[in-house]
């Protein structure tokens, strides 16, 4: 399989599983989004939770690569580089097939069935976390570890809150209990 083709078929079938969950994506609907085999589609992936993780990890790549690309911007302050990450989650709830973080998802649906996905859900968010560490450490704050874990519950929340409502008044609640927590001095 070409590398575009094998690119491809990851990045369909994250957004056929953000629009009927991961479990209700069948290899029918990612055939037919992708133009490929069955047979061609289990040559390179042996599965369909094979190609699920490995489609999850190439998310993560591109997520953690813009999140780590914002939080280093050293024209950006602290604050408005929460700001953006806020406002990067208002712009994705009018978006038909957002259903919250798609890690916590496939976890819920897998946890107890594929090792693979439920590493790779796992491992993105300890990496959010490090980076979210990494850039409170960056900007001098302190108890910046407690703080993290904190903010990312506050975080995590937002998300799971969303993928219920899609209710934007969360986003910005959210995002002040999110700079209370980093400014707030213990």
């Amino acid at each position: 399989m070409k590398e575009e083709k094998r690119v491809n078929a990851l990045k369909k079938t994250i957004e056929l599983c953000a629009l009927h969950g991961f479990h209700g994506t069948s290899m029918d609907k990612i055939t037919a989004a992708t133009g490929l085999s069955k047979a061609t589609i289990y040559k390179y992936f042996q599965s369909k939770e094979n190609l699920i993780a490995n489609a999850l990890e190439l998310f993560s790549q591109q997520s953690l690569s813009h999140v780590q690309a914002l939080f280093e911007n050293t024209e950006l302050t602290l604050e408005e580089k929460i700001a953006l990450r806020f406002e990067g989650l208002a712009g994705c709830i009018d978006i038909e097939s957002f259903n919250g973080c798609y890690f916590q998802l496939a976890y819920s649906e897998y946890s107890s069935e594929d090792q693979g996905i439920t590493e790779v859900s796992a491992q993105y968010k300890q990496r959010t976390q490090v980076l979210l560490i990494e850039l409170f450490k960056r900007h001098n704050i302190k108890d910046a570890e407690l703080k993290a874990k904190k903010a990312g519950l506050v975080y995590n929340g937002l998300l799971a809150s969303l993928q219920l409502t899609k209710d934007a008044e969360l986003i910005e609640l959210a995002h002040q209990m999110f700079l209370g927590i980093i400014f707030k001095s213990e």
